[in-house]
């Protein structure tokens, strides 16, 4: 028996039948993870796209940094007036 059909019997029987929606593709790239479970196998995908996305630098981050360093003294002084005030 070759290689990948003993794989997709093993796959079969490890997920209780075809998945729905498995692709040839699917079968090929669990051959390479050596993966059998398909729920293991679609966590395995969405972790991947998770870490190719990269989010644009629009330039928004670093503005709110700016802000929160300008304005973090403020925040400190408010803070301690609210301690002082509850002390009290």
């Amino acid at each position: 028996m070759g290689r990948m059909k003993e794989f997709c019997i093993d796959l079969i029987n490890a997920n209780g039948g075809i998945p729905e929606g498995m692709t040839i593709a699917d079968v090929a790239r669990m051959k390479e993870l050596e993966m059998y479970n398909w729920e293991e196998y679609e966590r395995y995908q969405e972790r991947t796209k998770l870490q190719q996305y990269k989010p644009e630098d629009s330039g928004e981050i670093r503005k709110i940094e700016q802000a929160n360093g300008i304005f973090q003294e403020y925040y400190n002084e408010a803070e301690r007036d609210k301690e002082e005030r509850s002390k009290q």
